[in-house]
């Protein structure tokens, strides 16, 4: 059985328990602010206190309207981060949404610039267009390959393209960058964290599974696409620190259940 199958599944299940306006109209809208910090080795005492935005998988579609991002996007604006990254995932298989969702991020007021690399639905739509349509909007789109933020020696941040449909190489990304470097990956799926860890990666960021988009009472995520059954949330992979962001979209149905939407802002401390 497929994953939107069980998807649409369980969200009859949580319509029939919750109501069918929570399921679809009030979780799916109702976004979890998460606020953190983590301590970033070599991160230079400049850059102390630097506020990455981390949002992820945000399915721009009928069931993700752009109205709606946009909404997310003046709130991020409000208090606006030093730097933003996207994880993956920006629209589902419908390429009329791509310059409209790439406007949108562009439009998050970051000091040092907003960042995406792509995700399995975006190559599934339309992988070069997208990037295009980032680029064009002045979005900076990571495909296997480093960037400074904050100047060279400041905080090296590395985007890895999409393992799903194998255009991942992580040794490309990683070509002129030193352990000796702080260094932040971005990557779509978090089944790429074992690679990462033996690649001395301290901090990487992902998303990919919606944390299972729904969840039920004592059982928790009914699937979760990943080989390694990651969720949502931080994880330590043989010392590499991983965040599996939940997402702000969801998929083809408009059902989330004890799995909220999510944006994620990290602050990143010099060790």
């Amino acid at each position: 059985m497929s994953r939107r199958r069980l998807l649409e599944l369980a969200g009859l299940a949580g319509a029939a328990l919750l109501g069918p306006v929570w399921v679809t109209k009030v979780e799916p809208r109702w976004v979890d602010w998460v606020r953190q910090e983590a301590v970033m080795p070599k991160l230079p005492r400049r850059l102390d206190g630097l506020r990455v935005l981390h949002l992820s998988d945000i399915h721009a579609s009928g069931a993700v309207p752009l109205p709606w991002v946009r909404s997310v996007i003046e709130q991020i604006n409000r208090d606006p981060p030093d730097v933003a990254v996207i994880t993956g995932d920006l629209v589902t298989e419908d390429r009329s949404y791509m310059a409209g969702v790439a406007a949108e991020l562009a439009r998050i007021r970051a000091k040092h610039g907003v960042f995406s690399i792509l995700g399995n639905h975006d190559y599934w739509t339309d992988g070069p267009a997208l990037s295009r349509c980032l680029e064009a909007a002045g979005v900076h789109h990571l495909r296997n390959e480093s960037t400074w933020v904050g100047g060279p020696g400041g905080l090296r941040l590395i985007g890895i393209d999409d393992h799903w449909t194998g255009n991942d190489d992580l040794d490309r990304a990683l070509a002129g960058v030193g352990e000796h470097e702080a260094r932040l990956l971005l990557m779509h799926s978090p089944d790429l964290a074992y690679p990462a860890s033996r690649a001395n990666i301290p901090i990487a960021l992902c998303g990919h599974t919606h944390g299972g988009q729904v969840r039920l009472p004592w059982y928790g995520a009914l699937i979760v696409p990943s080989e390694h059954g990651f969720q949502a949330g931080w994880y330590d992979v043989n010392g590499t620190r991983m965040y599996v962001n939940r997402g702000l979209g969801t998929l083809d149905l408009k059902v989330r259940l004890h799995c909220r939407p999510e944006v994620h802002e990290l602050t990143l401390r010099s060790a």
